[in-house]
């Protein structure tokens, strides 16, 4: 099943604002374990599980040059949002 840009991009305006809302700057969505997903207000297991994903992605990234890039547009979508 494939998700639509529309749905991926406000689903990932959602987290962002959840994140947000509890007092997390985006980059922490790289760092944050999930023991303190689990206190975040609005927080669903879909949401941790995606935050798990992007972690997991750049964590395995093994080219430092493209981890940069990755985190670099995480950073800028979330400013772009407004986050």
């Amino acid at each position: 099943m494939r998700i639509s840009n529309t749905l991926k991009e406000r689903f990932e305006q959602r987290l962002f604002r959840i994140f947000a809302q509890a007092g997390y700057s985006p980059i922490r969505i790289l760092t944050v374990t999930p023991e303190e997903m689990v206190e975040i207000p609005g927080i669903t297991v879909p949401n941790i599980r995606a935050v798990l994903c992007v972690q997991n992605k750049i964590l395995a990234e093994k080219n430092t040059v493209k981890k940069g890039q990755l985190i670099r547009e995480l950073l800028k979508e979330a400013e772009q949002n407004g986050d």
